[in-house]
């Protein structure tokens, strides 16, 4: 018998991470589309990556992969997608109580925020995050 995690409030979605070929290209289309502006812009691991957004609603937080291009199947992809929570430390508390593989098997401690992940069923991964946008922003959105 599988007994059930108690339900966990669910804030908001916050980001979505996604392999683009070209940063710039992303940028000009979703800036134009949506109207994000860039947050933060990096590399890491020898990858450039960009976060652009709106304001403490939704970011894209972009990883350059420009082999993926025309690349079928194995090209991009969204990589995972980030859910803001409620009590950060109970809901990693109860992860680790209902046997759900951290990894890494601890927090991730950014700049501004600290997060963890891990796999669904499908094998698409999953963060769990305290702040919007990892904390890029002073709060201020309303909560649903």
């Amino acid at each position: 018998m599988t007994i059930a995690l108690d339900k966990i409030k669910i804030l908001g979605v916050d980001h979505i991470q996604l392999d683009v070929a070209n940063l710039e290209e992303s940028l000009e289309f979703y800036s134009r589309v949506f109207g994000f502006e860039i947050k933060e812009v990096g590399i890491r691991a020898f990858t450039r990556w960009m976060i652009i957004g709106t304001n403490n609603t939704l970011y894209l937080c972009m990883h350059e992969y420009a082999e993926g291009r025309n690349v079928k199947n194995d090209g991009l992809e969204i990589t995972h997608f980030g859910i803001l929570v409620e009590d950060f430390y109970r809901v990693i508390s109860q992860l680790r109580e209902h046997a759900v593989k951290l990894l890494p098997d601890y927090e991730v401690l950014y700049h501004s925020s600290r997060s963890v992940y891990f796999l669904d069923p499908n094998g698409y991964k999953v963060e769990i995050s305290e702040k919007y946008g990892g904390g890029i922003e002073p709060a201020g959105r309303t909560l649903c």
